[in-house]
């Protein structure tokens, strides 16, 4: 994707909306009301399949089954007809959650969650989100549209995507969600967790290359 193509700066400085070019690559998504999870792990692991394909399904299990604690029957959708692999490898719209890719979560044939991962240098990464809500006037507003296109893509998105407070039917907190989450992958994969605290040395490192990643030259390069 082309965000000096398919992305509305004007309408992203008025809506106040910060930009960042993942690693991970693919369409945009608007990060609002939700939750994101990441996991980084070394590709050596012996559990994890080399496959990128199977071991993104590996990790999304921990996510199912925190939609799974909230009651909600999210499944892995595959495509399986020629239409929805060429709707992946072409796809109608810039936005990302307006498909629903290999081994992600549907509900009903809905995406509702989406995941990206990447291998580099020996490590694993896998991160995602998990909307509570979406506000679809905001989201189509970051992207350069006619307003006939904005119109008919707003009405596509309505019948592939789906939030969690919509599927629910009620509004849910971040605090149960992350509770929720937290027991999928812990379910899922037989952990523990302890809170990570940074050193003073790994916060300076942060801050370093967070004046890298908010810059101009890293975002709008590609």
């Amino acid at each position: 994707q082309r965000a000096t193509r398919d992305l509305d700066r004007d309408a992203l400085r008025k809506n106040q909306i910060p930009v960042v070019r993942r690693l991970t690559g693919g369409r945009a998504v608007l990060h609002a009301d939700e939750l994101t999870y990441s996991v980084i792990l070394p590709e050596t692991m012996p559990s994890l399949p080399t496959n990128v394909i199977e071991s993104y399904r590996l990790l999304t299990e921990g996510v199912r089954r925190g939609y799974r604690a909230l009651d909600v029957p999210a499944e892995f959708s595959v495509p399986l007809t020629e239409a929805d692999r060429e709707a992946l490898r072409k796809p109608k719209s810039a936005v990302c959650f307006d498909a629903a890719s290999y081994y992600e979560l549907a509900v009903d044939g809905k995406k509702i969650a989406g995941s990206a991962q990447v291998r580099h240098q020996g490590a694993v990464l896998q991160h995602g989100s998990i909307p509570l809500s979406m506000d679809d006037d905001v989201l189509f507003d970051c992207f350069n549209l006619e307003a006939d296109e904005k119109v008919e893509a707003k009405a596509r998105f309505g019948d592939k995507a789906v939030s969690l407070n919509e599927t629910l039917g009620r509004d849910v907190s971040f605090d149960e969600v992350a509770a929720a989450f937290t027991d999928g992958f812990r379910d899922a994969f037989d952990l523990t967790f302890e809170p990570l605290v940074f050193t003073e040395s790994q916060q300076e490192e942060i801050r370093q290359l967070v004046l890298k990643y908010e810059s101009d030259e890293w975002i709008w390069k590609r």
